[in-house]
């Protein structure tokens, strides 16, 4: 017989985390009328919330205890998102979840050094940058154009649907570097400051009158060193990350909420 109720530790886990949403509740961070948005942290009234939440150590849950997690189990990440999405706050997911885990497993110790310590400590917010015009549902499509040039890569071209790319620092891009391999093993993933001088962002306002953005790149220029993982497995670390992504940001709990 499987027992799917929570163990005595996880409900007490659980406890914990909605006495400390209890305590700080603020409607300039818990809005559910925001419905999937609401997870963004978009208001220095939300970066302070995660800021809070962070100093409870609850961003680096799952993460190996080397680079400053608690090497758990993956079932209180899902009740912190969770209890967060059913009061409509914003949630751990880009930079634990996308960023984090996939620099855990495949970046560079100098990616690990500068991104890590960051995420764990709330002091940082990521763009996704997959879709374009003529990609969207087909990440493998993506054409935005990265070439070698020395120690460099020119990046040009444009993402669309950047919903963070206004408050975000840094930017998690795919771009094809090899356009004449197969669509699934010519792209690369990239970090790329958002403030960097060759980017320019276009708001794109939602029916609901929310943000996101689209993306133009002007001969953006990328140390190699900000290259995550291999050249040209990009396509199979997005893979990677978009798993990640449907655990820790797309949460049923508003779903019951409405329902209910």
């Amino acid at each position: 017989v499987m027992d799917f109720a929570f163990t005595p530790e996880q409900q007490a886990f659980l406890a914990e985390v909605e006495e400390f949403l209890d305590a700080n509740h603020d409607p300039d961070v818990f809005d559910p009328t925001r419905e999937n948005m609401a997870q963004i942290v978009d208001t220095p009234e939300r970066r302070a919330f995660m800021k809070k939440m962070a100093q409870h150590g609850w961003f680096g849950i799952t993460w190996p205890k080397e680079y400053g997690g608690q090497e758990g189990d993956g079932v209180y990440e899902y009740l912190l998102n969770e209890a967060l999405a059913r009061r409509g706050g914003p949630q751990i997911g880009k930079g634990v979840g996308i960023v984090g885990k996939t620099i855990l497993r495949h970046g560079s110790e100098k990616l690990k050094a500068e991104f890590l310590p960051k995420i764990l400590n709330a002091e940082v917010e990521f763009a996704v940058g997959y879709s374009e015009p003529d990609a969207g549902s087909d990440a493998a499509s993506m054409q935005l154009k990265a070439v070698r040039d020395g120690d460099e890569w020119v990046l040009n071209g444009q993402k669309i649907w950047t919903t963070s790319a206004h408050f975000a620092e840094w930017y998690w891009v795919g771009a094809r570097t090899d356009p004449d391999a197969p669509k699934h093993s010519g792209i690369t993933l990239f970090l790329i400051p958002m403030d960097h001088p060759g980017l320019t962002i276009q708001g794109i306002w939602t029916m609901g009158d929310e943000r996101t953005n689209s993306v133009f790149f002007d001969d953006v220029r990328v140390p190699n060193d900000y290259v995550v993982g291999e050249q040209g497995r990009g396509f199979q670390y997005i893979s990677e990350a978009l798993d990640l992504e449907r655990f820790t940001m797309f949460t049923f709990s508003p779903i019951r909420a409405r329902l209910e």
